[in-house]
């Protein structure tokens, strides 16, 4: 029999990216943020990086969401993202390394809140590190605060509240429940996430405008097309480079600097049945007063908001039992009602008191008043009534 002797078949083995050595192949991309020393050079070289000539393999981005596209590295093919990549792993690096440390303390309580949003994609959660670096209590130009960043009026629309006793922007819980709703609510409004993201950081109004005046609707038609505000057009890749850091630091060469902060509480939120002195609460239940700083910074002073009955606190796991233990202790204010009284002239602590059958201490203490003997015309005090 006569024997045929051909070229062999060659058989190819596509892997998924997630078998794929991502370093190997993007190594000269890579390259670029070796340095965490800033340099216009070394700015420029990532800005002009060319990623089919420069780099082995960088998947293309084609029409991929911005999510899918920072998971798989293609949204690296963007100049603006290698530009933001370069800022906050140089100049920006100390920023970068504070807001992934700190993402700690509470990234599991978002993803944990982020459940009631299956279709939301999960990088959503990632948002705090460009907002606000995932401290509670920045505050920005704006006057926006919380690790969401809310401005009054938009926090008071989605109920969060600011008065003499909580700033509800900083609560860990109610603000990011007011962040996902907003965003949920922007992407049944704007149909894509990119825009959602937009609208988050310019309003909705304003985006609306700009893509009727201008007539573009798509996310990378707006952002090619230039027309947005500077800090509203570099938002979305801002972010980008964070997320690609914060989920990829081994291959940014940050992964060695980051360090968890040295207690993460395993908390659990705990329903208070009535009003209470927050120094007896840590004294009584043993709870470390940082718990109350990093958990519960919405609060305004040593007191949970005295209208209010089953207040929530973030508190360490076994509290709930420690609290019904020593009840008798912690619950030591219980009002029926809350007055509020404007001071006028001439009127002193004591007779404000005997007014409402309220007791001075109280009075002193619920307000604050570190000169009681010195009331002003047009002040408005808070009169526990029990």
């Amino acid at each position: 029999m006569k024997k045929l002797y051909g070229a062999l078949p060659i058989i190819v083995i596509l892997l998924p990216l997630s078998f794929v050595d991502t370093k190997l192949f993007c190594k000269n991309l890579l390259e670029l943020y070796s340095d965490p020393v800033y340099s216009e050079e070394g700015l420029q070289n990532a800005i002009n990086f060319n990623p089919d000539s420069d780099s082995i393999f960088l998947p293309k981005i084609n029409n991929k969401d911005l999510f899918t596209a920072i998971d798989d590295l293609s949204i690296c093919r963007i100049p603006d993202v290698r530009r933001f990549l370069y800022i906050y792993l140089t100049k920006g690096r100390e920023y970068t390394i504070n807001a992934i440390n700190r993402s700690t303390l509470y990234i599991s309580i978002i993803h944990e809140q982020m459940k009631e949003y299956p279709d939301m994609p999960e990088d959503i959660s990632l948002l705090p590190l460009l907002e606000s670096a995932f401290n509670p209590y920045a505050v920005s130009k704006s006057g926006a605060v919380g690790i969401w960043q809310f401005i009054p009026g938009t926090a008071r629309v989605l109920g969060l509240q600011i008065n003499n006793f909580v700033d509800e922007r900083r609560d860990i819980v109610k603000s990011t429940d007011a962040a996902l709703r907003h965003l949920k609510n922007l992407h049944n409004s704007l149909g894509s996430w990119e825009l959602a993201l937009l609208a988050y950081n310019g309003g909705s109004g304003y985006l609306t405008r700009t893509m009727k005046s201008n007539g573009y609707h798509h996310f990378y038609d707006l952002i090619e097309a230039g027309i947005l505000h500077k800090e509203t057009q570099e938002y979305v890749y801002r972010y980008a480079a964070l997320a690609l850091i914060y989920k990829y630091p081994e291959l940014f060469s940050i992964e060695d600097e980051l360090q968890k902060p040295e207690t993460v509480y395993d908390v659990e939120q705990v329903t208070l049945r009535y009003p209470v002195k927050i120094d007896i609460l840590i004294e009584k239940c043993n709870i470390p007063r940082e718990v109350i700083t990093l958990y519960n910074p919405q609060l305004k002073r040593n007191i949970t908001p005295p209208k209010e009955r089953n207040y929530i606190l973030l508190l360490p796991k076994g509290s709930k039992e420690k609290i019904e233990e020593n009840k008798e202790a912690i619950y030591t204010i219980k009002f029926t009602k809350i007055n509020t009284h404007k001071v006028k002239s001439g009127e002193t602590l004591l007779q404000i008191a005997k007014r409402y059958r309220a007791s001075p201490k109280m009075i002193i203490f619920i307000n604050n008043l570190r000169n009681p003997d010195r009331l002003y015309p047009g002040d408005i005090l808070y009169i526990p009534t029990l």
